[in-house]
């Protein structure tokens, strides 16, 4: 039998809440691994990206939030009183968001979504989430089903950043390996390491507003506003 790998972002979440080091390293497949913590899953509003931070004033409840980490948006939307619920695949994550107080988080598949139609009129994609599904066609079967569980005034509000706006060589490298194996260059195919252990391998594909506008337009869905810079933005998504 096949050993499980460990859900490592579960233990950086939980030992960020203790207040551990989580230096951890998301190891591209070329070798590239850049160091990261895991207190960027548990940042108040005040410290989220600016982006972020310009983009949910728009978010209106209920809010469903695809990814949710450690529940950042969850702070905030209690502070303001909007109904919030959030899903992850990670039940370390849930944990970690139960610790805190959070009671309206779902272990959940965002390519099995079990909603009412007509229930949300926010979708939160923060994190890059805008990718998870790892490409093309993921991320169009995604918003064709989030076309029923959300009002036809709803919004999505996603995160991507154009992997083209880099200034470092070791990305485009990558760019024209991607391309050079039929990928598309944003996709990045990487695994964590922590604390001597290794997940799975991940899929994300990072997106241009301008492949973001046309992976919209092949759905009901279509992007109206891009919050933030190139390398790190926020598109508004509508219903045509």
């Amino acid at each position: 039998m096949a050993r499980s790998m460990p859900d490592l972002f579960e233990r950086i979440i939980l030992d960020a809440l203790d207040g551990d080091r989580t230096e951890h390293f998301n190891e591209r497949d070329d070798g590239y691994a850049p160091p990261s913590s895991g207190l960027q899953y548990l940042l108040p509003h005040e410290k989220w990206h600016f982006s972020e931070r310009e983009a949910i004033r728009l978010a209106r409840g209920p809010v469903l939030d695809l990814g949710c980490g450690g529940g950042r948006p969850d702070v905030y939307f209690n502070t303001i009183g909007q109904e919030y619920i959030g899903i992850d695949t990670s039940p370390g994550a849930l944990d970690a968001c139960l610790t805190r107080g959070f009671r309206k988080v779902i272990l959940m598949s965002l390519t099995h979504l079990r909603f009412q139609p007509n229930c949300f009129k926010t979708v939160l994609m923060f994190g890059n989430n805008f990718g998870i599904p790892g490409n093309y066609d993921g991320i169009i079967d995604l918003l064709r089903d989030l076309h029923d569980l959300i009002s036809e005034d709803a919004i999505i509000l996603a995160q991507s950043r154009d992997p083209k706006a880099t200034d470092e060589p070791a990305h485009h490298q990558y760019h024209e390996i991607n391309l050079e194996r039929g990928r598309p260059p944003g996709l990045v195919k990487f695994h964590i390491r922590y604390k001597g252990e290794v997940s799975d391998w991940i899929d994300l594909l990072l997106c241009s507003p301008e492949e973001m506008s046309k992976l919209a337009d092949q759905t009901v869905w279509s992007l109206k506003r891009v919050f933030g810079e190139r390398n790190l933005y926020v598109g508004l998504l509508q219903k045509k």
